[in-house]
């Protein structure tokens, strides 16, 4: 008999308990949502604006109705029907409830004369905007009565009136339609927007709502609903073609991982280029772990992202400020761009919503193999004869497993007038493609909004919790990747000899590894791939909690003062265990344990006052405030081979008398004080004048000569549309506009003063030269654009040019070995970025079908315009420094990333095979052999892309949407050195097929193809200039078809009910690289265009589910 488990995994018991805790709610939420009234009596008016006021129903009657005298009324809990009931009785008055809209009804006129006449008829239909998306309380009414309704969260409608009425749909900011009732009829309904009335407002730096149409810069505004409906483990993804001057490339970790996204091209040599991220106005800093620069660096503490782990759903919406005059506000955070989030907040009345996206994963682009040939005998290299038909077959792919990501999303929103809720719990549960990677994460939020004083003092606070695992975020490299024996295995062999990847060993007494000693590592630091993925574990645990409040009091009309707080600590565990019987070079006969603990503490507070003024023709909306920024890490770190006992992995079991045994301790606080203003001056609504200004107290200027930093910027746009006669039906709206802006990149800590070190309990007495000199990098910029929209709205384009200089740029050279000091620090050096920006949209209706359609372009050229200057001494010798061929950034094998005057910060230099003056491969006459030239350095190109394209469509008919986006990359270059040590090894497609062809061309005549790769393809790396790829790219990003089903279905106790089919990375329309060029081992500014093993990027298929109650 089998006996029943007791145990309870911690995640299932937090979904369950999270379950019944949204079931308590919403119930608690419906028992609660009833009436409360204390009425001596009065007009029945006074009743409805009772109700009104103490739930979400809307009321339509004719004025005689609330004109009632109604006696006296006390009622507790009670329901709104309850209260109709006792209110009416005896009042010759009828009503109907119909979602939430309350019809009242005299019982023996309503409107008797007319309907005595003429014939009455029934109005039903759906009304949506130009997207296709359904809009909520449109007022639908029949001209010259009081009859009326609005349409309900699902934009449909009925209404009843006489035949030859004239029925007409208005809402807010929208043109109004009228029709004319003739018999009962179905009409569906298409809103346009009233470009004339329409004063679109979006989100701008610390969270300050502008009008679009009076910004001196450009906003591109998204959606949060166009994030959840093709989902990815890291929402970021999300947006990837989306979005006019954002290069965003995946990282290759598999699900989960980080993102690069870098606007307007890289900027700094030695800071960061991403994005600034912001979350209700509040920046968050980036704590991203070490990124790794050559091909043998290992896991270490993993991603820590603090953008990436955030709940889709929660997302109201999200502006992209891709240039420094949008960003200038964020003074020496601002360089790289803006990504600001704006979370949703509750409502009133009450809304449930539940989302489901189920994906599933394969491999998307991968390397061509061969299985033809087979290899010799105790080689790992597949150079043998032609496989025979009783030889094991043998398919890469097969290693990999069908991933999955399932998300569960479940929100509730209620309130009323002054007290509003918004509770939200998100579930990610996903496995990777490589078998034992997994990632599991937990999201839950709960945000208060009320009105101390109403319409005077708001206060808003939530809390946020969110808990994650992660086991196996794989990076490229040589160690601890599967993927090298999976890619390299000896055709003919069988892998299924090795999935058993542990025996018991008599000896040792327990289980080793299972792999032959004729394969050893190969000097590549090759083991069994399933002993990898499950002997060899890099394990994250990370708990995270966020404490947000907002205080907001309306002084005046014009004057309102806020202050905010953020309060965001992360704690992340990270452990490495390397079992027995792994490779020596990374544990010892008994195993490594690593176990590093390190938490993230950030500190936000800020006070702002705003004030919106008009002065006869002049308008003036000003801001003023500070804001005080800290961030504090702390790290502890314990790492070593394990003592007596194999396998037991603690801190106890190290060997403490072990050389390679490390302890760290580590840690620091930065902290930045700062204030600033911005002000914009209006005239007639026409041109508008931006001045803002920002100065920074940073820490990690401590020691210099100039801690504050001035950061200004000016801007200037005119409504052209406005200013002239235009033809309005051909140019709805036309805008220039003109900026300038100084942004900086905040400088690393601890070179401003002498430091010191301890490692493994000894003070490392050699520290880097002081610089007491350093100034913060600074970013000059100017744009100038225009936003233009024609034909009512439905073409839309937005233009902009901008051209930016990077000034005091950081190096960091070694010292000379004769030198006090390990190494220094110098400022010198200029980077351009000049690009442009461009987004052309469309949307019309065709009858039923609506069509919504947008291309985004950009282009951008990066160039460094001066490294150090000829001349400039080292600080330590007094000697010059010599910089004439460039600095290396990262190298690793026959692979660099070089800096030279004229080139750009994504440069790769290869070595070649040597060759002789008119460029042929040298070749031995006695030999024939051939041979690399490791001193010859060349310029293969620049990773960074020459254009980018995003082509995007919505197509709604009757229900149904379909959406797909196109994307396209086009230049740029990178290497592969995976394709290169599969031609060494005999396992490429390319390889058989030169064999099949006699050889591989050189200078015109075969050479042996296993002689011609040992060469071309031998080392680390291979002979890289002999593996350049274009990583010009086409695909088919995204698609999704969506069924939205009518709520009468569900006699509308379901608002909402939607099911999707959804897919990302579903077809590669152009690709000449062997990999996916999209992906980077790297976030950083370095370490790009090089594939050594890096997993494939992933197709996703699935569905989804959404359901609003």
């Amino acid at each position: 008999m089998k006996k029943r488990s007791n145990s309870y995994s911690p995640r299932k018991y937090f979904t369950h308990s999270m379950s019944v805790f949204f079931f308590l709610l919403c119930f608690c939420i419906v028992a609660n949502a009833q009436i409360n009234i204390n009425q001596k009596g009065g007009k029945f008016s006074d009743i409805i604006n009772i109700i009104k006021s103490q739930s979400d129903h809307q009321f339509f009657y004719e004025d005689k109705i609330g004109d009632i005298k109604v006696g006296p009324l006390e009622l507790h809990n009670a329901s709104i029907e309850e209260v109709l009931n006792k209110s009416l009785a005896g009042k010759g008055v009828t009503y109907k409830v119909e979602d939430k809209v309350i019809y009242l009804s005299s019982a023996n006129t309503n409107n008797s004369a007319r309907s005595l006449q003429q014939k009455t008829v029934t109005i039903k239909g759906n009304v949506k905007d130009e997207a296709g998306e359904p809009l909520i309380g449109v007022a639908v009414s029949v001209k010259g009565t009081t009859i009326g309704t609005l349409t309900d969260t699902n934009g449909n409608y009925s209404i009843t009136a006489n035949e030859g009425d004239e029925i007409e749909f208005s809402y807010i900011s929208y043109l109004s339609i009228k029709l004319i009732a003739k018999g009962d009829m179905t009409y569906n309904v298409v809103m346009k927007e009233d470009n004339v009335a329409l004063d679109e407002v979006v989100v701008t730096a610390l969270g300050i709502k502008r009008e679009a149409k009076v910004l001196t810069y450009n906003v591109q505004e998204l959606k949060g609903t166009e994030l959840t409906v093709v989902k990815d483990a890291n929402f970021i993804n999300s947006l990837a073609g989306k979005v006019a001057g954002m290069q965003i490339n995946q990282s290759a970790s598999g699900i989960g991982g980080s993102a690069r996204v870098v606007m307007r091209g890289t900027k700094s040599i030695m800071g960061n280029n991403n994005a600034l991220y912001v979350v209700d106005g509040v920046p968050l800093y980036d704590i991203r772990g070490e990124q790794p620069e050559n091909i043998f660096e290992s896991p270490d503490g993993g991603d820590r992202d603090a953008f990436a782990n955030i709940n889709p759903e929660d997302i109201e919406s999200l502006s992209v400020l891709s240039g420094p005059a949008a960003a200038a506000l964020y003074g020496n955070q601002g360089a790289n761009g803006v990504i600001l989030i704006t979370t949703k907040k509750g409502q009133k009345g009450l809304r449930i919503n539940y989302a489901n996206n189920s994906i599933f994963l394969k491999p998307f682009v991968m390397p061509e193999f061969q299985d033809t040939y087979g290899s010799r005998d105790q080689s790992f290299q597949s150079w043998g004869a032609k496989k025979t038909p009783d030889m094991s077959s043998y398919d890469p792919k097969d290693f990999f497993q069908t991933g999955y990501v399932e998300t569960n999303s479940l929100t509730a929103s209620f309130g009323g007038e002054t007290n509003t809720t918004y509770v939200s719990f998100a579930s990610t549960n996903s496995r990777g493609i490589i078998p034992n990677n997994k990632l599991n994460r937990y999201n839950l939020t709960v945000r208060n909004t009320a009105d101390i004083i109403k319409d005077k003092l708001e206060f808003d606070f939530s809390v946020s919790y969110i808990n994650e695992d992660n086991r196996n975020m794989m990076t490229q490299g040589q160690y601890h990747n599967p993927l090298l024996p999976i890619y390299l295995f000896p055709r003919g062999d069988d892998i299924d000899n090795y999935k058993i990847y542990e025996t018991f060993n008599d000896v040792r007494n327990f289980k080793t590894q299972n792999w032959p000693s004729k394969y050893g590592n190969q000097g590549l630091g090759i083991e069994n791939p399933y002993w990898t993925v499950n002997r060899k574990l890099f394990e994250n645990k990370r708990d995270r909690y966020i404490l947000y409040s907002a205080l907001k009091y309306k002084a005046l009309d014009w004057l309102n003062l806020s202050g905010r707080a953020r309060m965001d600590n992360m704690e992340n565990k990270f452990e490495r265990k390397i079992h027995a019987s792994s490779d020596l070079l990374f544990a010892s006969e008994t195993g490594n344990y690593m176990n590093q603990r390190m938490t993230d503490k950030q500190l936000y507070l800020d006070f702002l006052a705003t004030a919106d003024k008009r002065f006869g023709n002049f308008s003036l909306t000003a801001a003023l405030g500070t804001s005080y920024f800290q961030y504090d890490q702390r790290l502890n770190s314990y790492e070593g081979h394990l003592g007596l006992v194999p396998n037991r992995f603690s801190e106890e079991n190290i060997n403490k008398n072990d050389p390679q045994t490390k302890v760290n301790q580590s840690g620091f606080k930065d902290n930045t004080h700062a204030i600033f203003a911005t002000a914009q001056l209006g005239w007639k609504s026409l041109v508008f004048l931006d001045l803002t200004a920002r100065n920074d107290w940073t820490s990690t200027l401590k020691g210099t000569s100039g801690t504050g930093v001035f950061y200004p910027s000016v801007g200037v746009s005119g409504i052209l549309s406005d200013m002239f006669d235009m033809h309005k039906a051909q140019i709805s709206f036309f805008k220039l506009r003109f900026s300038y802006s100084e942004v900086g990149n905040p400088p690393p800590r601890f070179i401003t003063k002498a430091s010191y070190e301890l490692n493994d309990g000894n003070l490392k007495t050699e520290t880097a030269m002081p610089f007491s000199n350093l100034k913060a990098e600074r970013t000059k910029a100017y744009e100038v654009g225009t936003n233009m929209k024609f034909w009512g709205n439905r073409i839309n384009l937005d233009l902009t040019y901008y051209n930016t200089d990077t000034y005091n740029q950081l190096f960091h050279f070694e010292a000379a070995p004769s030198s006090i000091y390990s190494d220094y620090y110098i400022n010198a050096g200029k980077v351009n970025n000049w690009g442009i920006e461009a987004s052309l949209g469309f949307n019309d209706n065709f009858g039923p079908v609506s069509y919504s359609t947008s291309v985004n372009f950009t282009l951008n050229r990066n160039k460094i315009k001066t490294l150090i200057p000829k001349g400039t001494l080292d600080p330590t010798t007094g000697t010059p420094i010599l910089a004439e061929d460039g600095i290396d950034m990262s190298s690793t094998g026959t692979y660099r990333m070089r800096l030279t005057e004229g080139g750009t910060l994504g440069d790769i230099y290869v070595s070649t095979l040597a060759k002789d003056s008119k460029g042929n491969i040298k070749v031995d006459p006695s030999t024939g052999a051939i041979n690399s030239d490791p001193n010859n350095w060349v310029k293969a190109g620049s990773v960074a892309p020459r254009y980018n394209f995003g082509w995007n469509n919505t197509i709604s008919y009757k229900g149904f949407d379909l959406n797909f986006l196109v994307d396209a990359r086009i230049g740029g270059i990178g290497v592969s050195a995976t394709q290169a040590l599969l031609d060494r090894h005999g396992v490429s497609k390319v390889s058989a097929i030169a064999r099949d062809n006699g050889g591989v061309l050189v200078n015109g005549k075969r050479m042996d193809a296993e002689a011609y790769y040992a060469v071309a393809a031998g080392g680390t790396t291979g002979v890289l200039s002999e593996y350049v790829y274009s990583m010009t790219n086409v695909r088919l990003r995204e698609a999704s078809l969506t069924y939205t089903l009518p709520s009468k279905w569900f006699n509308h106790k379901i608002s909402s009910l939607s099911l999707s089919l959804i897919g990302r990375n579903l077809w590669m329309i152009h690709n000449k690289a062997p990999f996916d060029p999209e992906l980077t081992a790297s976030t950083g500014t370095y370490f790009q265009g090089l594939d050594y093993f890096m997993q494939p990027s992933l197709r996703n298929i699935g569905f989804g589910v959404k359901v609003q109650f």
